[in-house]
């Protein structure tokens, strides 16, 4: 009877190897899925077909002169397809300069502003577009361009609905 010994050296090493890039993998995936939203325990489900958004969960996102209300969205109301907010911004206030991997529409419903605007298709695409919004205007953001809303008046607040369109993807904040 020939007895083996179990294999060690290079022959345990591509085992290893495969080990080390399952657990590279699963961090990566922990660290992926921190960064998308979390339901919060103050914000239950509700998929009630008409709401009032006065009565809605609002947040700050820890930023003053902000408020962010997510109209429909898939953690509180199990919409696929789309996510509509309701963000208003005080004076001189802004977003982060950030991209999204879907779609994005914007509707001024009050105030005016600036949206700042990368593009990789622009000329120079280190030096965004500075385009004026106001009241009653719309504008749509590219997949992956970055942008920034900002409140550039002084006196008012900027309020806009905000749609993405597709909202699986995660925001990336430059």
């Amino acid at each position: 009877m020939v007895r083996r010994r179990p294999a060690t050296g290079a022959a345990q090493r591509p085992q290893l190897a495969a080990v080390g890039r399952g657990l590279l993998l699963a961090s990566v995936l922990a660290a992926a899925a921190s960064s998308l939203p979390v339901a919060e325990s103050s914000c239950p489900r509700d998929n009630s077909l008409v709401r009032d958004i006065s009565r809605m969960q609002q947040s700050n996102y820890g930023r003053e002169g902000f408020s962010h209300i997510t109209v429909t969205g898939a953690l509180a109301h199990g919409t696929k397809e789309v996510e509509v907010w309701l963000q208003t911004f005080g004076p001189g206030q802004r977003t982060p300069i950030h991209r999204h991997s879907c779609e994005e529409v914007f509707i001024v419903l009050k105030g005016k502003g600036t949206l700042l605007l990368g593009s990789s298709s622009l000329k120079y695409p280190g030096q965004p577009q500075e385009v004026p919004v106001f009241q009653n205007t719309t504008f749509s953001i590219p997949v992956n361009d970055p942008h920034q809303v900002w409140n550039s008046n002084e006196h008012e607040d900027l309020q806009v609905s905000c749609d993405h369109i597709t909202p699986t993807g995660q925001d990336i904040y430059i």
